[in-house]
């Protein structure tokens, strides 16, 4: 049968062309004028003899229709002018008739531009699904949770910071084998071959040992597991736990959080999976439901004897940050009097417990047999009997449908049925047949692909086409059936039941997914995880606080969103979002008691609200021991103000904060001796002041009034010394700004409609899959408009783009 899949799989190719064909004519001519402008103006630093940032205004190409480099080079300058950031502070500023003059020309190229470019305007997109859409595409075409994407090579990131852009998602060979390998493993799992099989269960009310010495208790405090032991049980299918417990609970501390995990004991080894952590909240006992998928745990071989079956392991995971010995020496007296030294674990008054009273385990679970994801697949149909192979049609084009997200041709079919007739006489049941032939369609472009018009001339997106469009933007999955109707009659593409789709997705659970892709991808969260705090820094700094640090920022995102509040919070607010280990390290008294996060309303003293102070964005922008302004300054220009400056020159220093002569200095000072370089001048003098106002937050995001540092120089012991902070900065433009509370408020008073645009135009991108061209401009510049005059409100950018000629056309 894996020759049979293979040959036909050989004949199953995958082409992929974009094409741009442009006719242009001929561009016109710098107008005498303007260039002598330039010439004054601009060659010193961007002509023959210089050229910063790698830009030379008298050889950059005038031509915007075939130089789409040179376009978008030409524009980042219009933007520069319209921000008053060229010419610098330090060379003589344009005239009023010479600024006039130099962006009327260049706007008007770039009008003339876009005019010639919309005739055969943007490129077709033909973009795979990446691996989080992948994920959650499979579970919900196949109905069950398994870990579809553990073999697949991690996505690449566009320069936007987006994993979801067709131009850098692409495909290998290897990397078709492993869709294959997890179509075939979803899809085993999802058409059942066996009668209903015997259900084992399991309960007990008191934990057994696991291995060794160790704390087994059913009292879960600092220390202690409780164990169950689970003697018998199938290797595939849905189980269930369910456990009941009650919480000891300590004033001023916050809930016992419930830590469950599942495998087994082999030797020294205890391969095991998280089941789930959740808090346990009330001193009144209550039973906790947890479900999962035997094939997505570590499953014991059945000749292992040594220690037999399945193991469950609960604990108790909170963090008070507190220290207590746990494991103390007590001597005891016998009898006779002699005395005996042993060691106990002490239980700590003052830290909540977890209390488990009973345990249960049942697998496989299932309503009745074969279960639903099977039934779904393979339907009752008298077919079945009557026609074998018409019965195969049917669930090939029912499948092919849903996999494809579209109406499917005869000849698709088809091209599944020939297959079908191959597989078919080698194996002995109808199921194991129709497993290898689903697994074909699940490698199809149709389904790996969202395959978008690919013609020379613009035109809408078909109704099918739109649907996907809408779905993979707001539930990072495939349409369900609601959308498919809509597009089947031709409703979806109304405005008013295209506003209302959009509200339904939106309140639906499924749009979390888009929370959580966007916000991560859009404020580069995962930065946290690349940093390492330093823990001769940060002694009582624990990693895993950077789970919640990243949950804060997407909860806060949250917030804003399912609250339709104004995208001006991100800048700032007179809230946030806080669970109890996200207050303790912020120092907020009477916050959350659980990992739930929770808005909580600004007090005084709390130097908080919107992005910049969050720790997310603190740590993943700082050297693990200190703050590092460069860097926050350029996430604030990329990712507020999509105004990245442009890459250092090559060979040009880092900040060096390492030797004993700098690393005395304040930061500010160090900066200003980074700047003596000519080489790094001009551009930090445009990135350096929006750092530095940032500078009372330290390396993990925690608020300080000096900067504590390790003296280089000492040999035989450690010595610290602290620095004045100087969070004071002279912006760009000349405004002069104090600290984060200056900043945030220059921003809102300055720079909000760049703000709103660069958010248009991040969102937009995460949106089409695809960067933005100059051909999109105007469409940016009229919803950012429309943004702007809805006071900034996210959900209705959200609607406003999904409405707009940008999202409807390829």
């Amino acid at each position: 049968m894996e020759r049979v899949f293979l040959d036909s799989l050989r004949v199953f190719v995958i082409v992929v062309f974009l094409c741009l064909l442009f006719s242009p004519p001929a561009a016109a001519e710098m107008d005498a004028a303007v260039r002598a402008v330039l010439k004054e103006h601009c060659y010193s630093c961007h002509g023959p003899e210089k050229q910063k940032s790698d830009i030379r205004f008298d050889t950059l190409p005038t031509d915007l229709i075939q130089e789409r480099a040179a376009a978008e080079t030409w524009h980042d300058a219009l933007n520069a002018l319209h921000l008053g950031e060229m010419p610098p502070e330090d060379e003589p500023p344009l005239s009023q008739e010479g600024r006039a003059l130099l962006t009327g020309w260049i706007q008007g190229q770039i009008d003339l531009a876009i005019s010639e470019m919309e005739s055969t305007g943007g490129r077709a997109v033909v973009r795979r699904l990446n691996r989080s859409e992948y994920q959650d595409t499979m579970v919900d075409l196949l109905g069950l949770d398994l870990d579809y994407i553990s073999n697949l090579p991690p996505d690449s990131v566009s320069p936007e910071g987006f994993k979801n852009n067709g131009a850098v998602l692409s495909m290998s060979p290897m990397q078709l084998e492993y869709y294959l390998e997890a179509a075939r493993k979803g899809l085993q799992s999802a058409i059942v071959t066996s009668g209903r099989p015997e259900v084992s269960l399991h309960s007990s009310e008191e934990t057994v040992a696991d291995k060794g010495k160790g704390n087994y208790t059913n009292r879960l405090g600092r220390v202690g597991s409780f164990v169950a032991r689970i003697p018998g049980f199938p290797d595939e299918g849905e189980f269930e736990m369910r456990i009941r417990a009650r919480a000891e609970l300590v004033e001023g501390k916050g809930f016992p959080r419930m830590k469950v995990r599942f495998g087994y004991r082999a030797d020294t080894q205890a391969p095991a999976e998280d089941v789930a952590i959740v808090d346990v909240t009330s001193d009144e006992a209550r039973e906790f439901v947890f479900r999962g998928r035997m094939e997505s745990f570590p499953i014991q071989s059945r000749s292992q004897s040594k220690y037999p079956g399945m193991l469950t392991w609960i604990s108790n995971v909170y963090k008070d940050g507190e220290e207590f010995q746990s494991l103390q020496k007590v001597t005891d007296t016998n009898a006779k009097g002699k005395k005996k030294t042993k060691q106990v674990y002490v239980e700590d008054p003052n830290f909540p417990k977890v209390v488990i009273e009973s345990f249960s385990f049942t697998a496989p679970v299932f309503s009745s047999w074969p279960p639903e994801p099977h039934r779904r697949i393979l339907f009752e149909s008298s077919l079945r009997e009557e026609n074998e192979e018409a019965y195969a049609r049917e669930v090939v084009a029912r499948f092919a449908k849903r996999a494809f997200r579209r109406p499917v041709e005869a000849v698709e079919v088809e091209f599944l049925m020939r297959f079908y007739r191959k597989v078919r006489p080698t194996v002995k049941r109808f199921e194991l047949a129709m497993r290898e032939v689903l697994a074909m369609t699940l490698i199809s472009p149709d389904f790996l692909y969202l395959i978008e018009p690919g013609e020379e001339e613009k035109r809408s997106l078909n109704e099918f086409e739109l649907a996907s469009r809408l779905s993979y933007f707001l539930w990072n999955t495939m349409p369900d059936e609601r959308l498919i109707r809509l597009a089947e009659s031709g409703d979806l593409r109304k405005q008013e039941v295209l506003r209302q789709e959009t509200g339904r997705l939106l309140d639906d659970p499924r749009s979390d997914r888009f929370v959580e892709q966007f916000a991560s991808q859009w404020l580069d969260l995962s930065s946290v995880d690349r940093i390492a705090v330093n823990p001769e820094y940060y002694e009582d700094f624990d990693t895993s606080l950077k789970p919640h640090m990243q949950a804060e920022t997407r909860a806060f995102f949250s917030e804003v969103l399912r609250k339709d509040l104004s995208a001006l919070n991100f800048i700032d607010s007179d809230f946030v979002m806080l669970n109890e280990p996200m207050a303790r390290h912020y120092g907020v008294e009477g916050g959350p008691g659980g990992t739930t996060f929770e808005r909580v309303k600004l007090a005084e003293g709390i130097r908080r609200g919107g992005l910049l102070t969050q720790a997310s964005i603190l740590l993943g922008n700082s050297t693990g021991e200190d703050s590092h302004p460069i860097l926050r300054a350029v996430w604030l220009r990329n990712q507020l103000l999509d105004d990245p400056p442009a890459p250092p020159p090559p060979n040009v220093p880092e900040l060096d904060g390492e030797s004993p002569d700098m690393a005395k200095l304040p930061v500010r000072e160090q900066l200003e001796h980074h700047r003596e370089d000519p080489s790094c001048a001009d551009c930090h003098r445009g990135i350096d002041p929006w750092g530095i106002a940032m500078e009372n937050y330290d390396a993990i995001g925690q608020w300080r009034e000096k900067i504590r540092r390790k003296d280089p120089q000492s040999k035989k012991r450690e010595v610290w010394y602290e620095l004045p902070i100087e969070a004071d900065a002279e912006l760009p433009d000349g405004e002069m700004v104090e600290g984060m509370v200056g900043l945030k408020s220059y921003l809102l008073k300055k720079r909000k409609d760049q703000f709103g645009r660069a958010l248009v135009s991040r969102l937009s991108s995460y949106a089409l899959g695809r960067s933005l061209e100059l051909t999109d401009q105007a469409d940016v510049d009229e919803i950012s408009s429309d943004f702007s005059k809805n006071d900034f409100r996210l959900r209705y950018l959200i609607s406003k783009i999904v409405s707009s000629e940008l999202f409807h056309t390829k």
